[in-house]
């Protein structure tokens, strides 16, 4: 199963992808929604896994764009803030798990479980 994986931080993105793909899935890593967007979204994504926090386009803006080229892929938020800081912008997007880092790398694997089940 494909998972997609969007992070600026080096260090996280290597130790997420590490993880993911020990557990059997095959990650598609990207460092910026930039670089994302440049590649388009692969074939056969069951998952993303999508910084809240991501420095070079808002998260309404980056969901918006994969509703309108017709993605349903299900997301995983991950983020450094404390629920309360993340307001309302999550709430339309329906995540199917918002992890708080730092995560456990159990964690993360349950939420993508769950989100390759959703599809």
């Amino acid at each position: 199963m494909r998972v997609l994986l969007v992070d600026d931080d080096p260090s996280l993105l290597r130790a997420l992808t590490r993880a993911l793909r020990h557990a059997g899935f095959e990650v598609a890593a990207f460092a910026s929604v930039d670089e994302f967007l440049r590649h388009g979204e692969p074939a056969g994504c069951r998952c993303l896994v999508l910084d809240v926090d991501l420095p070079d386009i808002g998260l309404q803006s980056f969901r918006q764009r994969l509703v309108t080229a017709g993605s349903s892929v299900p997301t995983i938020f991950i983020t450094a803030l404390e629920p309360g800081e993340l307001g309302d912008p999550l709430s339309d997007l329906a995540p199917v798990a918002v992890l708080q880092k730092p995560f456990s790398n159990d964690s993360l694997l349950a939420a993508v479980g769950r989100a390759c089940r959703v599809q």
